[in-house]
């Protein structure tokens, strides 16, 4: 097979997975076709070399298709993931915010942007539940963008989690926030102690999440949803009273005017 590679746009979609979900198991990942994909037309071909639905305006032999493993190992995202990955990108698609994907396939379902990102079943050979398929433009603009795709934004960053027995302005932080939201991680030293584990964990079982005292990057999300809520639609503290203001010109003398009329007055002498 000639030379290939991946466009950036779906370069930048593996790295946002590998993000959110850095344990995630890669066995069913995948890009460029196998031999029979290579018999078909497939995005999952290069596009200068293979059989593929559309031919873009440059001559760089490019693969515009990845499989992603549905295992993203990650208790914070629930049971299925993959599920919540897969319907936000959705969300994206269909609100107009998201245009670099042609289509999805995801357990035994397929959504594309030629049929405005309605469900349909998808009848492939694969049923795709092991892993989800996504299609990219072959426009150049949009393949060559690697602008967020919004996981990390959503799902938060889990590449560096605060652990238990980290010293850090970080740690400080975190305790602060927890403070805010009512829960107690004792003194706020930046010290990540047992009070702070478990004020951690307390969240998390707010939020139905199982106990881990590590602070990920999802977890951070909670804490600044959490305060999002909390804080919405309080007014804030009153301003500090304006100076007064220069004082006015003196009024004119009024001036009466007139005619006074009487009629069958009666004078008394003054004694």
């Amino acid at each position: 097979m000639a030379d290939w590679v991946l466009i950036p746009c779906l370069k930048a979609l593996f790295a946002e997975f590998d993000r959110i979900a850095p344990s995630r198991d890669h066995a069913s990942d995948g890009s460029v076709g196998d031999a029979a994909h290579q018999n078909e037309v497939s995005d999952h071909n290069p596009d200068e070399s293979g059989n593929v639905p559309i031919h873009d305006a440059d001559h760089v032999n490019e693969v515009h298709a990845i499989d992603v493993d549905n295992n993203l190992n990650s208790p914070d995202l629930g049971s299925d993931p993959m599920e919540k990955v897969v319907q936000f990108l959705l969300g994206r698609c269909r609100s107009g915010a998201e245009k670099r994907l042609r289509y999805m396939i995801y357990n035994r379902r397929i959504w594309s942007a030629s049929s405005g990102w309605v469900q349909k079943t998808y009848t492939g050979a694969s049923p795709h539940t092991e892993h989800a398929h996504f299609s990219a433009s072959y426009e150049t603009n949009l393949e060559a963008s690697t602008v967020s795709w919004g996981l990390v934004e959503e799902f938060g960053d889990d590449m560096l989690p605060i652990k238990q027995g980290t010293q850090s302005e970080d740690v400080k932080h975190i305790q602060y926030l927890l403070k805010e939201l009512g829960y107690d991680p004792g003194s706020v030293d930046g010290i990540y102690g047992d009070a702070t584990a478990a004020a951690v964990n307390a969240l998390r079982a707010a939020h139905n999440t199982g106990p881990d005292s590590a602070v990920s990057g999802w977890t951070y999300t909670m804490m600044q949803a959490d305060l999002a809520r909390m804080y919405a639609g309080k007014p804030g503290k009153d301003g500090a009273p304006g100076k007064d203001g220069e004082p006015g010109q003196d009024g004119r003398d009024g001036v009466v005017s007139g005619t006074l009329t009487v009629t069958d007055a009666t004078i008394v002498p003054v004694p």
